[in-house]
């Protein structure tokens, strides 16, 4: 599925490695085990497939080999107490609560974290960064694939998705893009911020009905954007022999709204920004609305869906 304008959790080519993926018809996917190249016999299940994995004290590599774990690819030196902690499989645990801090120290320093994710939450890493250290986290899943980054100076805000139930993994640097190579301390706050309200794809769409124009206390759809370039995905069973309407919140954020039909997810029948937006179908059938912000803002939102 394709979505409409806006994207949170793009998967990008891995950084530090990446991890085969293997189709199976059983209850247990893991059951045998398909996982039978070298140094990679480690079977996960994810969203009902097997996933190999690194065995214990290997590293993955951006070819999907499993290195062993060295100096030339998870670094020894001194710094602060978390120390050795340059590398996936050497990552600290981390929870929601207090501020942890750390030091990017020396020159070319990572410090790398492990949590447990949950599908469908939404989680957040804000670093605060001392001195001349221009901060940068990115996140990689269990397997090393790399999800998404952030950088700016002082503070950065990373939110994204867990689309699976599985430990991921965040890195904290000095941003590559600073050529000041800067060393430093830093904060970093870790928050669990709970199951997304709506989902991102068409399979995971919230179902609406539609009330009558004349409705005296017509239902409010409402939800969030709970993380930058968040989208919101709504269904309904629509008919071309009908008007509809969306009436939008004026005391919330206007976003904007991409109207789909169900047999093709790829060219929406239009877009809009406005309070009101009127609308017809060209055929009867499954509808989507995704409701989004063009400026990838979060904020909340409220509307009111009609028909005649």
């Amino acid at each position: 599925m394709k979505r409409p304008l806006s994207s949170l959790l793009v998967l990008a080519s891995a950084l530090y490695g990446v991890a085969c993926t293997v189709n199976s018809r059983d209850d247990n996917p893991c059951d045998p085990s398909p996982c039978k190249d070298a140094n990679k016999s480690v079977c996960v299940e994810e969203a009902g497939e097997a996933r190999c994995l690194c065995d214990a004290g290997f590293l993955a590599r951006p070819n999907g080999a499993c290195e062993p774990v060295s100096a030339t690819n998870c670094a020894e030196h001194g710094g602060d107490l978390a120390e050795p902690d340059d590398c996936q499989v050497r990552a600290r645990i981390i929870d929601s609560g207090p501020a942890r801090q750390q030091t990017i120290d020396p020159i070319g320093d990572y410090d790398f974290f492990q949590f447990a994710g949950t599908s469908g939450h939404v989680y957040s890493l804000i670093v605060r960064a001392e001195g001349s250290l221009m901060p940068r986290v990115d996140v990689f899943d269990q397997g090393g694939v790399w999800l998404a980054a952030s950088e700016a100076p002082n503070r950065t805000d990373l939110y994204f998705k867990a689309h699976s139930t599985a430990n991921y993994f965040a890195r904290v640097s000095h941003s590559p893009v600073d050529p000041s190579v800067a060393t430093g301390g830093y904060s970093l706050t870790f928050a669990s911020l709970g199951q997304e309200d709506h989902g991102d794809f068409a399979e995971d769409a919230t179902r609406i009905y539609a009330d009558p124009f004349n409705a005296t206390t017509p239902t409010s759809n409402n939800g969030r954007f709970e993380y930058p370039r968040d989208d919101d995905w709504f269904t309904f069973s629509g008919s071309r022999s009908r008007n509809y309407r969306l009436s939008f919140d004026p005391n919330r954020s206007l976003p904007a709204v991409a109207v789909y039909m169900g047999n093709d997810l790829r060219q929406p029948l239009f877009t809009a920004q406005n309070a009101t937006v009127d609308f017809n179908l060209p055929a009867d059938g499954t509808a989507f609305l995704v409701v989004y912000s063009p400026q990838g803002n979060e904020g909340s939102y409220a509307f009111n869906f009609f028909t005649d």
